[in-house]
């Protein structure tokens, strides 16, 4: 059985939630999670998705799917396409060689490929895919290997033109060959990658990875060929929507599903939408507003998980201010990490941790504080530094050469706690002089024209993270590299911040099969990260779904893989 993917490289998610000051209180719909147990589940292989066999299903209904924006970009491996609404949408109509249970282990995706081995290790790394003989795109041509080799080659990063959320991994491979036929696929590295597993995910077609010019734009007004369970029907630029029918050339268990309507609500009206019955699940995340609204709602349950996922704060190292690392620190020192968890997960009824370590949460295994001498709140230290750096303190705000230390704390409209989380930062850098501008933009420009260009100071938003802590980790860690054509590739890297030492422990680090060893050299890795003050890890971001109760195979997924045709309605 097929089951589609989520994206093995982190996924931005804009913070679309509310934060408000109550505690929580039982009552109303049902939860999954019994009373005194509604914190982040205590293992990483636990998750809720009200788990029900094909054969107990409807057959037929639709799926009313919440999205925050249209994504501006359906290719999935482009720089502007690489958000979660986006894998939302694609995760049903793409293939992966892998998907992944609870536990975060990985399982053979045999619709899509017969097997997927490692089968030489010596002189170099050797992995062959047999590609199952039904795999084809909705169009009728054949998934080959010639698939393969575009994709390679256009992710490897050897063409500027190609503009790429991230190389990982495909930039270790020599090539990519046929084997015995053009469905046996070969494919060789320069040197060991150890998160081979995660490769070829969300394959496109290799009509799109061809062409520079395809693959950067011609993925914008709404899916071409693809191969999964759904096809794409139509996309509403006034409606705001996005349909998903069922694709009759899909040889694998068919979709429950009639159809996946995607539609484009302000993240603060989702609630509203869910309980007028226009929608059928929400993500309630860190919102206790969501929280107590589904728990009163008729007809609507809770389901929870220990996702990957986390709340952050980025600073623009290139930014005119920020470019100092004194300031950066200092800053760090101001912002107190503490009690922003504290006012975002307190009232959900779940445990209050910072969250300190950029590549490993709190519930996987590897999981330790590297924050150092940046750990702990300390506003007096943080005046210091920066009255060592220059910045004078004689007013309400510091100033330097006749210009005051202002921070421009970009984030998205219609995003509440995104607004919220600002505010306390706001106030905490007031304290040591520091004067924050909060500057709410469009949701749809928020990446497109402010994050990837680095139109920004500070900025906030949640890392969807994956079952590849570390490999999944360094387009957004490794220092932006300048292109042939002069331009800075930033990947993920908005912060634009990094070192050389820190490519060098992911190089290493990505070709170290002792797992204990790369997890030692990714908590080196973390370590060199709070150095540099890229970011300012805040803390584990709860999964929690609100749905109507009879959705089945479908809610809070923690590290497991979705089913798309396995996603429906349970008998009544």
């Amino acid at each position: 059985m097929r089951r589609p993917r989520r994206r093995s490289s982190l996924l931005a998610l804009i913070l679309a939630l509310a934060l408000t000051a109550s505690a929580c209180a039982g009552g109303g719909g049902r939860s999954t999670v019994p009373d005194g147990d509604a914190g982040i589940a205590p293992s990483a292989a636990d998750n809720d998705i009200n788990a029900t066999e094909r054969d107990q299903l409807q057959e037929g209904g639709v799926l009313r799917w919440p999205l925050s924006e249209l994504p501006p970009n359906f290719n999935t491996h482009s720089l502007d396409g690489a958000l979660g609404d986006n894998a939302a949408v694609m995760g049903a109509l793409l293939l992966s060689p892998f998907d992944f249970d609870a536990a975060a282990q990985p399982h053979l995706n045999e619709d899509f490929v017969q097997s997927a081995e490692l089968t030489a290790t010596e002189p170099q790394q050797v992995v062959t895919y047999r590609i199952n003989p039904d795999a084809m795109w909705h169009d009728g041509t054949p998934v080959t290997v010639a698939d393969f080799e575009a994709q390679w080659r256009a992710l490897n990063g050897t063409d500027p033109a190609f503009k790429v959320v991230s190389t990982q991994g495909y930039d270790k491979i020599e090539n990519v060959v046929p084997g015995s036929d053009e469905r046996e696929v070969v494919v060789t590295f320069t040197e060991d990658y150890v998160d081979w597993r995660e490769l070829f995910s969300a394959l496109y077609p290799a009509a799109t990875n061809r062409d520079p010019a395809t693959f950067n734009d011609g993925w914008r007004d709404g899916p071409l060929t693809t191969a999964g369970p759904f096809k794409f029907e139509s996309l509403d630029r006034t409606a705001q929507t996005i349909t998903l029918v069922r694709n009759e050339r899909w040889w694998g268990s068919p979709a429950k599903l009639d159809r996946l309507i995607y539609r484009v609500i302000d993240p603060d009206a989702q609630i509203d939408a869910l309980a007028n019955g226009e929608i059928d699940f929400i993500d309630v995340g860190s919102d206790v507003n969501k929280l107590e609204r589904a728990r009163t709602t008729p007809g609507i349950e809770l389901r929870r998980a220990a996702g990957p996922n986390f709340t952050h704060v980025t600073l623009n190292g290139t930014s005119e201010v920020l470019s100092d690392l004194e300031v950066r620190r200092a800053l760090a020192l101001a912002i107190d990490r503490e009690t922003i968890a504290r006012a975002f997960l307190g009232p959900l009824d779940v445990p209050v941790e910072s969250l300190d370590n950029h590549i490993f949460m709190r519930n996987q295994r590897g999981y330790r504080d590297n924050t150092g001498d940046l750990g702990t709140y300390a506003p007096d230290r943080a005046e210091s530094m920066l009255d060592a750096a220059g910045w004078e303190h004689a007013g309400a705000v510091r100033a330097k050469n006749g210009r005051e230390l202002a921070i421009r704390f970009v984030i998205p409209s219609q995003a509440a706690t995104s607004g919220q989380l600002a505010e306390l930062v706001q106030g905490m850098l007031q304290r040591v002089g520091v004067r924050v501008d909060i500057e709410a933009v469009p949701v749809g420009d928020f990446f497109e024209r402010y994050i990837t260009p680095g139109n920004f100071d500070m900025t906030t938003f949640a890392w969807l993270g994956t079952v590849f802590p570390i490999s999944s980790s360094r387009s957004i860690y490794a220092q932006p590299a300048v292109g042939e054509n002069g331009e800075l590739d930033v990947q993920q890297n908005y912060a634009r911040a990094g070192s050389d030492q820190i490519d060098r422990l992911f190089a290493e680090a990505t070709s170290e099969f002792d797992e204990e060893r790369a997890i030692e050299l990714g908590n080196r890795i973390d370590a060199l990260i709070w150095q540099v003050v890229h970011s300012l890890t805040l803390y584990q971001r709860p999964e929690i779904a609100a749905t109507r109760a009879d959705l089945a195979n479908f809610g809070a997924f923690g590290f497991a893989s979705g089913v798309y045709e396995d996603i429906g309605f349970a008998l009544r």
